[in-house]
């Protein structure tokens, strides 16, 4: 089956609608971001807040914004702690998971702009924080805010090169997608706060416009591994790694996956539901994961006017993930139990 016959095959119809209706595909209203062409710096270190566990110190923040529905404590654990973590690592690393490498990178970004890295340099707060505090230096008019902000004009040359780095190199390429996600599993607080932040972002990616390469996250990350070559190991590892598979897979679709299949799921880590799901009905597992896995690449798709050739990365791992996914199902239980021994 061709690309454009499977995707016909989806019903897809129900996902862009939903984007449409939370208004991601639509440019920010002129008014949000003044002659600058740029998001106010309070409501970007605001929405970095938000991506901490709540407090009572939020609750005036949540309201300036009109969202009157604080989050829990449970609410926060379920979004950030057990389904989508907030790390650019998990996100961009090879391993799919905190630290490593790409968090090292992101740790020396820190230190290449002559500040020290924080516990957890690749944690969105953090780096949302860091933008925030580069954008109030530069200003709206993308120079030195002020005569007393003691940066010469070289500096503040630097300091925009750095900022737009950091949007280009170590956030965009994960956090829309990972908005997105919040958007569709999340209810509450958190949903409206995924929408804000998704709209501010966007303002900053129009204004700076499309990098002129990968990033170096991309750039260095190896394709999804086939297992009928790899392994079991390596291949269910690089589902789990959203830089390698292109998608972004969470407790939440496991359990609907599941559902959709009258398939039992077992408790805990990702990686064991996986595991027991594929061991009761591979085949049908495998064909549903490939559904998942298109269904996300056109959500790639939507962004590439933001992204360009970002977008163009996740939109071809999230496809070629898809195939994979579809050519082992086509195989039935006899290529399943090869891989799966």
């Amino acid at each position: 089956m061709t690309r454009t016959a499977f995707l016909q095959s989806l019903s897809l119809s129900k996902y862009d609608n939903h984007v449409r209706d939370q208004g991601l595909d639509l440019l920010s209203n002129p008014g949000f971001t003044g002659e600058s062409g740029q998001a106010p710096v309070d409501l970007i270190r605001t929405l970095a807040v938000f991506a901490e566990a709540p407090s009572s110190e939020h609750i005036h923040l949540w309201q300036a914004l009109g969202i009157e529905d604080l989050p829990s404590a449970s609410e926060y654990a379920d979004i950030f702690l057990f389904q989508l973590y907030p790390y650019a690592s998990v996100h961009l690393g090879p391993e799919g998971m905190l630290g490593g490498e790409a968090q090292n990178r992101v740790a020396g970004f820190w230190r290449a702009l002559g500040k020290n890295p924080p516990p957890e340099p690749d944690h969105l707060a953090a780096l949302l924080g860091l933008y925030a505090t580069l954008s109030e230096q530069v200003g709206p008019e993308q120079k030195v805010s002020n005569e007393l902000s003691g940066f010469s004009e070289a500096e503040a040359v630097l300091i925009t090169q750095g900022r737009d780095a950091l949007l280009q190199e170590h956030i965009a390429p994960w956090v829309p997608a990972y908005l997105e996600r919040v958007i569709e599993i999340a209810s509450g607080p958190y949903r409206g706060w995924a929408v804000l932040l998704d709209k501010v972002l966007r303002v900053e990616l129009v204004r700076v416009g499309h990098p002129e390469r990968l990033p170096l996250h991309l750039r260095e990350s190896p394709p999804l591994a086939d297992p009928q070559t790899d392994g079991a190991d390596a291949f269910i590892s690089g589902l789990l790694a959203p830089v390698r598979a292109g998608i972004i897979l969470t407790r939440a679709d496991l359990a609907r996956l599941a559902s959709e299949l009258d398939l039992g799921l077992r408790a805990g880590e990702r990686r064991y539901a996986l595991e027991h799901l594929l061991g009761q009905d591979s085949s049908g597992f495998l064909q549903s994961l490939a559904v998942e896995a298109a269904r996300q690449a056109l959500g790639h798709e939507h962004r590439r006017e933001l992204l360009g050739v970002t977008a163009d990365f996740f939109r071809d791992r999230a496809w070629a993930t898809s195939e994979l996914l579809r050519k082992l199902s086509d195989g039935g239980a006899e290529i399943t139990a090869k891989i799966m021994s």
